[in-house]
């Protein structure tokens, strides 16, 4: 009797709890519905990545799948609304790595730190990280500075020093084979002193094209430079010539340089008390020449002190001619009244024995002679020359006297032989 009335109406009973399901089940979405939220942007944090490494490899991120573009959550909108994009754990264990095609790819394992047991799902745009995996290589290089720009008019780059000459890198074999040189550039433009910086060292290629060095390790990324600037300043070059030519050939003065002046670079106060530089070298000896001497000096030996050339691709070496050309001789006619007699001693008078002009032969270049003008000779008669040839000044008395006059010759001329004239010393009375 008591089974019967369990059962007595168990189809309306039935139907009761199913009812009360689906309206609690509508209740509870009603009031806390699951709905979807999107995340943009999450990294992948790797693990394990000493899997690779410790191989002697590296790897490289392919497609910039070590960021999922975008990661949604489907969640009661009690807890949805509380999720940030911090609260999404994104993992890649390279434990999981695995070769597909012509790439590895280790899974993307996606959850939360937070109601993690309460989420309906979680899902990304992408579910692999592609990798590129190679062999690692090392490289030791030189370590250059070079400047960009251009220093102001009267100055120039003399120096640029690293701090340190070498480099170290690493990274992909691929990438590390393609680097041949590296270094640092500092920029000059308008620059009239020292420079001192740290400047980041750029890597470049056989063809001095920059690498992209995103992949590359380096033992350091910037280095301390010091870029010396000089002032400039050009100078004429002056040729002193040695010996004698053969007999009846002069030197004519003219002395040619390829080039005929020097940039020179130095401190503004060093440079200031220089105009030019002058040459004495064994190669201008002219003894016995009948034609034009041509020789190659090495200006080098005759900088002055703390200065160097300003033109870097200027060797030093300069051409030289020294002219010379043959003599011509010619006779002058000098006025008396251009002599000059000089040391009288006192109670004399003395003068020349002739007013007649004084006749000389001259010798030098025919253009020279050709401009000669006997007016512009002058010479002075010494009476302690006299004096000398006596002994003693005691010696002297009046009388007639041959004795040298010393003449004063324009530029490119000489006497032939050694000229004597006539003086007359007269006691004068008491």
């Amino acid at each position: 009797m008591k089974n019967h009335k369990i059962t007595k109406n168990w189809v309306f009973k039935l139907a009761s709890v199913i009812i009360a399901a689906v309206l609690w089940f509508l209740i509870t979405n009603i009031n806390d519905p699951v709905i979807p939220i999107k995340f943009d942007n999450v990294p992948v944090t790797f693990k394990n990545t000493d899997i690779i490494t410790d191989a002697g490899q590296v790897y490289q991120v392919l497609d910039g799948t070590d960021t999922i573009g975008s990661v949604t959550i489907y969640a009661p909108r009690s807890i949805a609304d509380t999720f940030t994009a911090s609260n999404i754990i994104a993992t890649a264990d390279f434990e999981n790595l695995t070769f597909l095609g012509d790439e590895y790819i280790v899974p993307i394992s996606l959850s939360t730190n937070k109601y993690y047991n309460q989420i309906q799902s979680i899902s990304g745009s992408i579910e692999d990280v592609a990798l590129d995996i190679e062999n690692k290589a090392t490289k030791t290089l030189r370590l250059s500075g070079t400047t960009t720009g251009t220093v102001e008019d009267g100055y120039m780059v003399s120096d640029v020093t690293v701090a340190q000459n070498q480099i170290r890198i690493s990274g992909p074999e691929s990438v590390v084979n393609t680097i041949t040189s590296a270094g640092v550039k500092v920029e000059v433009t308008g620059y009239t002193s020292n420079i001192g910086t740290n400047a980041e060292i750029i890597l470049y290629d056989e063809d001095g094209n920059e690498v992209d060095d995103s992949l590359i390790t380096k033992n350091i990324d910037s280095v301390s430079v010091s870029v010396t600037i000089l002032a400039t300043k050009y100078v004429s070059l002056n040729f002193i010539t040695d010996g004698i030519p053969a007999d009846g050939y002069m030197v004519t003065g003219s002395v040619e340089s390829t080039p005929d002046t020097v940039l020179l670079a130095g401190k503004n106060n060093v440079l200031s008390t220089i105009d030019s530089i002058t040459i004495d070298d064994d190669t201008l000896d002219v003894s016995g020449l009948t034609e034009d001497l041509t020789t190659t000096i090495d200006l080098k030996n005759y900088l002055p002190t703390g200065t160097q050339f300003g033109d870097t691709d200027f060797n030093g070496v300069v051409s030289v001619v020294v002219h010379i050309a043959a003599a011509v001789e010619s006779t002058v006619e000098i006025p008396a009244t251009n002599v000059e007699i000089t040391n009288v001693p006192d109670g004399y008078t003395a003068a020349l024995t002739s007013d007649d002009n004084i006749s000389i032969t001259v010798r030098g270049l025919q253009e020279t002679i050709d401009t000669l003008d006997a007016n512009d000779i002058t010479g002075v008669v010494d009476i302690n020359g006299i004096i000398e040839t006596l002994g003693d000044e005691s010696s002297l008395e009046a009388g007639t006297y041959e004795t040298n006059l010393t003449l004063t010759l324009p530029g490119g001329i000489t006497v032939t032989d050694t000229v004597k004239v006539e003086v007359e010393l007269t006691k004068e009375e008491d």
